[in-house]
């Protein structure tokens, strides 16, 4: 074999040499502050007025400076995914869009004490090489030779802030503050809604104050509370009755209660949520909380313990706090077994196998846009025990039903698109294909997603070894220990699933070899099991889609998974043909207007006359017999549709006693009443 030679390789750069700024590139300015009472202070001056105009001295101009404030109020210690400036930044350094990131300092990164984090950060920015830099100094992660003692370095920086937060904060400062809580004087905390706190040092005749960072009464809240403990006894202990009606017709907090505050006392609390009419108001927790919080009768609890009895003034009498605490609270004031506990109803479920109606077919594959800014929003199913049927439900933010369905009237529309679906399939061989290419791709679509997952997890492993061979402290091990177990987890449930979605990326060639099968199903389909009409429709279609038309006609749309689309619109009701009201006005007035029978039927050709006249005496609310109000002669009988009269005859040309289409006996029946 002769030997080969190669091009002489061009000089390598001066491994010595510093880096330039990468002032042709944007640049991103990331700010943080722990928490929303240090935002708008001298550090947040120093993180950005201050950072953007040491930036363009370096020679950058304003437009190539990307500002970063989405962490304000946000502590360093949470994940990089967790936070969303700092989700946004990773994501900017990924995609090669900034050529640096600067910030006051590193503990404005990361206060992570596992330092995995810090360590996904500085990979992220060698590999895409981006520097790092703070007013005194420039982190390069990519440099040569003098790159891994800049990581060491930023790592070092983080780790002490992290030891900072772990040891001075937590360790000394909270523990002060945990002598003063313990002891019932305020710290900083929020404050309960209803109360202020009284920071008056001395009295106005100069005394010392007793009540110095205590709770005080703020009587334009407290009214309000008070008035909301008296509408959960009004309405029987029902938290939710209760909740609607303040977010109806209040009452409401001040809209101006932070200005009512007099000089020498604080509130801290912020009211966001508003009701129909905008007044500030309770969420649906907020309220339960309120409800059962010791405080509004003078006591003090820290951490969930009650510490001080008696510790300011209550502004909620003892026997209506009680009634109020005792229908919400299993445990009592200690957490032992509430032995007074008597919530607004106990709600025994009966047994599920006593329910005589099939359960809803495709419970969990409907979604629907009818919700104002929701769309695909998932319509639940649930057991109607009133009338022993199962019901499709489409439900707002506070439990409001906006459309609901009889899985009786819903599932057989679908069940017949369905079969109108297996039998185009089964006859049409390139349909068929297309139908089996369909679910074939959108499973391998699955299995390429769960194996990326797979993939991140086994990388995520892999970071927590690296660390581990470079940390000592017993407590960081622990914890990194614990991730790197969660992740073999996360791991063993993610291979199970493949294993499940490559079963079904197989099922095509089962179906294949089933089309037979398949059409042995469809001429019994009528036999078929609830729940092999749901597998089949699982494998044929992604999902179900329901819209309301008007108050009565839904409009049903079927997602196969070959990108095609089937739809009908059918009506939901009490029954199968519920009228809309135009429809019930017309056949009231064709009643009253002496309309030939035979007009009438021909108008509602799906009705009898029986449901024609059952349907006037719910709509005209008339309580007398048919025969006061309609004078026409009626030849034909109750059970009659306009399928069976003369005049649908004639206008067939065909001889009414050869009884050619005639409605079908079971549609009769169907729309009878």
């Amino acid at each position: 074999m002769p030997k080969r030679y190669r091009k002489r390789e061009e000089e390598k750069a001066d491994p010595y040499r510093v880096q330039p700024l990468p002032l042709h590139r944007p640049v991103a300015v990331y700010y943080r502050q722990s928490s929303e009472g240090q935002i708008g202070n001298i550090n947040t001056t120093l993180q950005t007025v201050d950072m953007v105009e040491h930036l363009m001295k370096q020679g950058w101009v304003r437009d190539q400076i990307i500002m970063i404030d989405r962490d304000a109020g946000i502590s360093g210690t949470k994940k990089i995914t967790e936070r969303p400036g700092m989700s946004y930044l990773h994501t900017l350094i990924e995609n090669g869009e900034i050529g640096l990131v600067a910030s006051q300092d590193v503990d404005r990164f990361f206060r992570d004490v596992t330092q995995i984090q810090t360590n996904i950060f500085i990979d992220t920015c060698r590999r895409n090489n981006v520097l790092v830099l703070t007013p005194t100094f420039v982190y390069d992660f990519a440099h040569p030779t003098q790159g891994r003692y800049h990581m060491q370095m930023f790592r070092d920086h983080a780790q002490r802030a992290a030891d900072h937060l772990e040891y001075h904060i937590k360790g000394r400062l909270m523990q002060a503050r945990d002598y003063l809580q313990v002891r019932g004087i305020w710290t900083g905390r929020s404050v309960a809604i209803g109360y202020m706190v009284d920071l008056r040092e001395k009295l106005p005749d100069g005394t010392a104050n007793p009540q110095h960072r205590h709770y005080a009464p703020f009587q334009p809240c407290a009214d309000v509370v008070l008035a909301y403990f008296k509408l959960f006894r009004e309405f029987n202990r029902n938290l939710s009755q209760t909740w609607r009606h303040i977010y109806e017709h209040g009452p409401c907090y001040p809209e101006n209660y932070t200005e009512l505050v007099p000089p020498g006392f604080r509130i801290d609390v912020i009211v966001k949520y508003r009701g129909v009419s905008g007044g500030l108001m309770p969420s649906p927790s907020g309220l339960e909380y309120m409800l059962t919080n010791v405080a509004y009768l003078g006591h003090w609890s820290y951490r969930g313990v009650i510490e001080q009895w008696h510790n300011h003034e209550a502004i909620i009498p003892e026997d209506l706090f009680m009634y109020a605490f005792n229908a919400l609270s299993k445990v009592d004031f200690f957490g032992e077994p509430n032995p007074d506990y008597t919530p607004q109803r106990v709600y025994v479920r009966h047994k599920v196998e006593d329910r005589r109606a099939h359960p809803a077919t495709y419970t969990g594959l409907v979604y629907s846009h009818s919700l104002p800014g929701h769309p695909f929003r998932k319509v639940n199913t649930c057991y109607l025990n009133h009338n022993d049927n199962y019901a499709y439900i489409l439900a707002d933010s506070l439990s409001h039903t906006v459309m609901s369905i009889h899985s009786k009237i819903l599932d057989p529309v679908v069940d017949k698109l369905l079969l109108e679906r297996l039998e185009a399939t089964t006859i049409d061989d390139e349909t068929w294909r297309e139908a089996l290419d369909g679910t074939q791709q959108s499973d391998q679509g699955d299995v390429r997603r769960i194996e990326q997952d797979i993939r991140a997890a086994e990388r995520a492993k892999q970071t927590i070894l690296d660390n581990l061979k470079t940390i000592a402290n017993p407590e960081i091990v622990k914890n990194l220990e614990a991730s790197y177990e969660a992740n073999d987890r996360e791991i063993a449930r993610l291979r199970v699933e493949l294993e499940r979605v490559r079963a079904n990326v197989g099922q095509h060639t089962v179906m294949l070899e089933a089309r037979p099968t398949l059409e042995l199903i469809i001429q019994r389909w009528q036999d078929v099991p609830h729940q092999q009409r749901r597998e089949l429709f699982e494998a044929f279609a992604r999902r179900i889609i329901v819209d309301k038309q008007g108050d009565v006609k839904r409009h049903v749309v079927i997602e196969w998974r070959d990108g095609t689309t089937s739809e009908t619109v059918f009506r939901s009701g009490r029954t199968q043909y519920t009228l809309t009201d135009i429809e019930a006005k017309k056949m009231v007035d064709m009643i009253y207007d002496q309309r030939p029978q035979w007009e009438i039927l021909r108008e509602f050709p799906e009705l009898n006359w029986e449901g024609i006249v059952h349907r006037f005496y719910h709509h005209d609310n008339h309580s007398g017999r048919i025969g006061e109000v309609y004078k026409q002669p009626r030849k034909y009988t109750y059970q009659q549709t306009w399928y069976d009269t003369k005049e649908y005859q004639q206008t067939l040309l065909i001889p009414a006693s050869s009884g050619v289409l005639r409605a079908d006996p079971a549609v009769r029946r169907r729309y009878s009443g």
